[in-house]
């Protein structure tokens, strides 16, 4: 078991379709110190997906419960109309394991992670190339997903002309009153195995800088 005085939470902003889950997932395949833990949600799964492998499945009333006695390290109590949060105890689990841990995370969930543990958090963001391959990604690759890729879209229709400028300060729900000086990392994710190898390097580099 890998064993380490302080692991980190790496979490990775950005759009969605920004491919942050094919980065996560390539990075998990090839590091045996990382773990992505398991966020709760509200809504309902999604053909194939697992409770407790791709998300915890909560009704409103056990999430609200949840919230009440302090269960959760961030929350969002409505992003397209469903409530996500990250449960204490799952990240605890990891950290204890000695395994650093990696997700995707909003802007607000990234800032609720830093109250709580500062010394933890790594922070990335990841962007795409262009305008073009962001609306392929949200609309096109999957035709069942396409109407929720719109509505993705236009949420973010009002920064597409700004993603690559380091001062302007974003309006997305995923990245909200953020500018590229709250990231410790920004990268854009134009060939995939390329993000993937420039991420995995600078989780090195950060550790190596931790001590671990």
């Amino acid at each position: 078991m890998p064993m380490k005085q302080c692991p980190m939470l790496v979490t990775l902003t950005g759009p969605s379709g920004t491919g942050k889950d094919a980065v996560i997932n390539a990075l998990l395949a090839q590091d045996p110190k990382l773990r992505r833990f398991v966020t709760a949600t509200t809504r309902t799964p999604r053909p194939g997906e697992e409770h407790g492998r791709n998300y915890y499945f909560m009704s409103r009333e056990e999430f609200s419960a949840g919230l009440a006695k302090g269960e959760f390290l961030e929350h969002n109590p409505n992003y397209n109309g469903n409530m996500y949060g990250t449960p204490k105890w799952e990240v605890e689990r990891l950290f204890e394991e000695g395994f650093d841990i990696i997700s995707d995370v909003n802007a607000i969930g990234v800032r609720l992670f830093e109250e709580a543990m500062p010394l933890r958090v790594f922070k990335l963001l990841i962007l795409p190339p262009n305008r073009e391959r962001l609306e392929q990604r949200l609309t096109k690759r999957n035709p069942e997903l396409a109407e929720e890729g719109r509505i993705r879209l236009q949420q973010i229709e009002a920064d597409l002309d700004n993603l690559h400028n380091p001062s302007y300060v974003f309006t997305n729900p995923d990245m909200v009153g953020t500018s590229y000086g709250n990231y410790d990392v920004v990268l854009v994710n134009d060939v995939l195995e390329h993000t993937v190898a420039e991420v995995a390097k600078v989780i090195l580099n950060e550790r190596a800088k931790r001590g671990q």
